[in-house]
């Protein structure tokens, strides 16, 4: 339990020093005054709390249907804070990383993430619950701590738990499917609808528990008051041992279910390896399998199956979202260039970095070929929007060497995706308003593609030989 503990002590040095002390809370004046105004705001709302409780009811009697009916949406609070301290642990990827530095097991690194957690999520619920239980206080006294506890204490610990036992069963199963590279997308997403779903759930509660409990309406099991209904039925102490059994088994879940290790899956799936295990074929993994390209293209071929099905005639235009991926193909193949033979020439280099992207054009733009046709696209028109892809796929690699994608500054990608577009666009569309015949149209497409191959080709030739010294810049 010792080294569990370090880590939810290292984890609440590092919120404090490396999150409340940065920016405007640099200085102790300004730290203290912050947390003097937190402080009064907190009281300030707890004073309001009880001003609009003693409005509201003026015997203790009554505090107890407000105490069910506020413990059946226990679970809802707590997975709203759950769900925000997950999303910041998700965003805080290299302090979790540097936790796997630690000599810990992993079920004590479960446990520490669990201790911490608990501190952080049970810290906003009393902010959440605070005007309510100081509200209650204030009527009830001392005596209504019991109602508290098994009301609002005990199903709130138990709903953390589960909620942490169905994120960790999550991010498992993500890994057993080997898209764990989504996790940081889908395990936000399924909170968000599990909290969604869990508020419409205890909506529709709350009305028979509330004459249930004043004795208007038949009994009324909620599973959120088990724990309140075993102490008013057997007395404290049994409701008391029964929490803690279901702690134990859940806490043991919850370390049995983690993931076993720290795995940063880089790859979005495992993709059938259709040219098997040659360079191309390397290559071609590398593009397929990035989250982006298989978004794009599952929006491509949803996307032409929607039009299909509303009988709308369009070529196949979604295409060109496929081709947007190029601006990555030069950043996303360097290390499979730099320890690549250096027997290859930079044509051939260039040919492993440009043909795994007309493949990849060519395997979607079969079926949205096929989909236009059947709306009624003429074989021009189509042929036409893929010999435009097929451009734009040589152009967008040119503006992905001349503008290296950068982690973290986005503004790379848009800027030479955008020269991209400006070149290209304002050439096409000029030879359109000119009104020229298409085959001049369609020679001004080919020289362009021609000539953006062969800045790619110098491009990349020189940049390489740059980062090996064997020129002088």
């Amino acid at each position: 339990m010792t080294p569990s503990l370090q880590l939810a002590r290292f984890l609440s040095v590092f919120l404090i020093r490396r999150v409340l002390r940065r920016g405007a809370l640099r200085t102790a004046s300004a730290r203290w005054t912050v947390a003097v105004a937190a402080l009064v705001a907190f009281v300030g709302f707890c004073l309001f709390g009880v001003v609009i409780v003693r409005q509201l009811i003026s015997e203790p009697e009554q505090l107890f249907p407000l105490l069910r009916v506020v413990g059946v949406s226990t679970p809802v609070w707590v997975l709203s804070a759950f769900t925000v301290v997950r999303v910041l642990f998700m965003k805080s990827s290299e302090l979790v990383e540097l936790t796997f530095s630690f000599p810990l097991t992993n079920r004590a690194r479960t446990l520490g993430f669990m201790l911490f957690e608990t501190l952080v999520v049970g810290i906003g619920v009393t902010l959440m619950l605070g005007a309510l239980i100081a509200g209650t206080i204030s009527i009830g006294g001392v005596g209504i701590l019991e109602e508290l506890i098994t009301c609002l204490v005990m199903p709130s610990v138990v709903a953390y738990l589960l909620a942490s036992l169905s994120c960790f069963g999550l991010e498992r199963l993500l890994m057993r499917l080997g898209v764990a590279r989504l996790r940081a997308f889908i395990v936000p997403v399924v909170l968000a609808t599990g909290l969604v779903a869990l508020h419409l759930w205890v909506s529709s509660q709350s009305q028979p528990v509330l004459f249930a409990a004043i004795g208007q309406g038949d009994e009324y099991f909620a599973v959120q008051l088990l724990f309140a209904d075993i102490a008013a039925h057997h007395g404290m102490t049994a409701a008391a041992g029964v929490w803690f059994a279901t702690l134990a088994v859940l806490v043991w879940a919850v370390a049995a279910i983690a993931p076993p290790q720290f795995d940063p899956t880089r790859r979005f799936a495992i993709i059938p390896r259709l040219f098997g295990s040659t360079e191309f074929g390397a290559y071609f993994a590398a593009h397929i399998r990035g989250i982006e390209t298989i978004t794009v293209c599952a929006i491509s071929l949803g996307g032409s199956y929607a039009l299909f099905v509303a009988d709308i005639r369009v070529p196949p235009v979604l295409l060109l979202a496929i081709t947007m991926q190029s601006v990555y193909a030069y950043v996303s193949t360097e290390p499979l260039r730099a320890c690549g033979p250096r027997r290859h020439g930079p044509l051939r280099r260039y040919l492993l970095m440009i043909g795994p992207q007309l493949a990849i054009l060519a395997i979607i733009a079969s079926p949205l070929s096929i989909l236009s046709a059947l709306t009624g696209s003429r074989p021009h028109e189509i042929l036409a929007v893929v010999g435009f892809a097929v451009s734009n796929v040589v152009v967008l690699t040119l503006a992905g060497i001349t503008f290296p994608p950068e982690k973290g500054n986005p503004f790379s990608v848009i800027a030479g995706a955008a020269v991209a577009g400006l070149v290209t666009g304002t050439i096409m569309i000029g030879t359109n308003l000119l009104g020229l015949p298409l085959p001049f149209t369609v020679g001004v497409m080919l020289i362009l593609t021609l000539l953006a191959a062969v800045l790619s080709i110098a491009g990349m030739d020189r940049i390489e030989r740059t980062s090996r010294h064997e020129v002088v810049v």
